[in-house]
């Protein structure tokens, strides 16, 4: 989104205006472009307050969004260099209106204009990116093993839980009969996506609404379907847990299919309460072997280039967490020649880092103070350190979390020993870090704002990578709707389905010698 401000005084209004610009990009063939012009003026006109109809004056569609506050629309087309291609269709948005116009205001028109459905093009364009999924839903969609279900999907608003959705409905899912929750990172598409899945009828909510489970829940029992989730970061079976059997009927819920750890950390100790399956595409080899190295890879290019000094040769580091992603870590910040500490709460796992070579060390906070790592990993998808380990720090460090959300590190603990420092950089340029000040004067940069640096203004791993994951979450889905599975939480069973679906020969065949 690109956008821009300004005070000025117009003629043609007859008052002060706040003047606001955005523009958002389309990849369609240019004759697509008055018909795109024309729904997307619709959609602002749906949410003006009163309802205004868009009026077309040279070559300009206008209403009034609300009162004092006017938009105007128009179609621009770039063609791409050369004879071939699809041209870029740019569909701009003028704002103007008082100069009291509210910056909150004209935010929300901005990002209604960006839920721009993906064009045709776009959607062919994404598919071919996903191989693994399309190859997927060819072998099973011709029994629809998810009809009869309404399906819930927590995901990142990234261009391929478009695809997904669209797997989802190709294996038999009603899409008007599905929930989305949004996870809230600002990718450059969430907004497209957003108007995509709207477009289709899709239920959207935030993931941290937790009351939208359990309405997704009852619009699926009025429809007379079977809830099935596919989850990332725990938000579906432990939410389910905590409401009382009189709310979740027994039977309404066929399973959940869960992709990350921190959602598989939060059934520990509460596997046997589960009255359905819980398919642990986190805990596969799929997952571990393939994928790790791709989150880890990204997580140590972004966190390094979020440090102030380039020189990162010989310094400590220090991974919390040495599981498949924090080992992977660990072996490439080797690679990088920093000096690497590992712990983990794993005996085994601990056991595993010192017989690698690693500094360790049973007590977190000795081996903080005794390291001095510049630059610390959280990877264990739970809070690795609080007020202990913080006071334990003896020299400027920065933390990089590669957990889902903020969880990793204590922030409030943080928050509450010491005061932030000011950002030196002027405000229109803001840090992506924030520093702390300890009592004893070391700086505590927390990188990304505490979410995981992996995400940071970026889509992760492109789709290309992520198409393994929801692949085996399309295959897991699957199992989970026609296979009588036991409840609770059984990581050898959904390493079965994985291995004997055929999607480990696929990514064989296409990414091998």
């Amino acid at each position: 989104m690109t956008d821009q401000r300004l005070t000025s005084d117009s003629p043609s209004a007859g008052f002060p205006v706040a003047f606001s610009a955005t523009v958002v990009d389309v990849a369609a063939p240019p004759e697509d472009g008055p018909v795109l012009l024309r729904r997307a003026a619709a959609r602002l006109a749906a949410a003006a307050s009163p309802p205004d109809t868009p009026v077309l004056t040279d070559g300009e569609l206008s209403l009034w969004l609300e009162p004092g506050l006017r938009a105007a629309m128009f179609l621009a087309t770039e063609m791409p260099p050369g004879a071939s291609g699809i041209p870029l269709l740019r569909l701009h948005l003028r704002l103007s209106g008082r100069s009291d116009s509210s910056a909150a205001s004209l935010t929300r028109w901005a990002e209604i204009w960006h839920r721009q459905p993906l064009s045709g093009f776009e959607m062919e364009r994404l598919a071919g990116e996903l191989p693994l999924m399309n190859a997927t839903v060819d072998r099973l969609r011709h029994d629809k093993p998810l009809a009869g279900h309404a399906l819930l999907v927590t995901g990142h608003f990234l261009t391929d839980l478009v695809h997904l959705v669209a797997c989802l409905g190709a294996l038999g899912a009603p899409l008007e009969a599905m929930t989305v929750l949004r996870k809230d990172y600002a990718y450059q598409w969430r907004h497209r996506v957003y108007g995509h899945l709207e477009e289709w009828g899709v239920t959207i909510a935030d993931a941290t609404d937790f009351a939208a489970v359990r309405e997704h829940g009852l619009r699926a029992q009025r429809a007379d379907l079977r809830c099935l989730a596919l989850d990332d970061g725990g938000y579906v079976a432990p939410n389910l847990l905590d409401l009382t059997r009189a709310r979740v009927p027994a039977g309404t819920w066929a399973g959940v299919v869960e992709q990350t750890m921190s959602g598989i950390y939060k059934l520990q100790g509460r596997a046997s309460e589960l009255p359905f399956p819980v398919f642990s595409v986190a805990q596969s080899r799929l997952k571990g072997r393939i994928e790790s190295y791709w989150i880890a890879d990204k997580a140590v290019t972004t966190a390094l280039s979020l440090l102030p000094a380039p020189k990162i040769e010989g310094q400590p580091a220090l991974v919390i967490g040495y599981g498949n992603v924090g080992a992977q870590i660990a072996e490439i910040l080797t690679r990088r020649r920093m000096r690497v500490a590992v712990h983990d709460a794993d005996i085994l796992r601990l056991i595993d880092a010192h017989e690698k070579g690693y500094v360790t060390a049973l007590d977190l906070a000795e081996l903080l103070a005794d390291h001095g790592p510049l630059l610390v990993f959280g990877v264990t998808g739970r809070t690795s350190m609080s007020v202990r380990e913080f006071s334990a720090l003896r020299r400027p460090v920065h933390l990089a979390s590669v957990s889902s959300r903020d969880i990793e590190f204590d922030l409030p603990a943080l928050d509450a020993l010491c005061s932030p420092q000011e950002d030196p950089r002027p405000a229109e340029t803001p840090s992506p870090a924030r520093t702390y000040r300890m009592p004893g004067g070391v700086d505590v940069t927390v990188l990304a704002g505490g979410r995981p640096v992996n995400f940071f203004e970026t889509d992760s791993i492109s789709n290309l990578h992520s198409d393994l994951v929801y692949a085996g979450m399309l295959t897991g889905a699957c199992a989970v709707a026609t296979e009588a599975a036991p409840p609770g939480l059984d990581a050898a069973w959904a390493d079965a389905i994985l291995e004997k679906s055929g999607l480990l020969q696929d990514y064989y065949l296409r990414y091998g010698p």
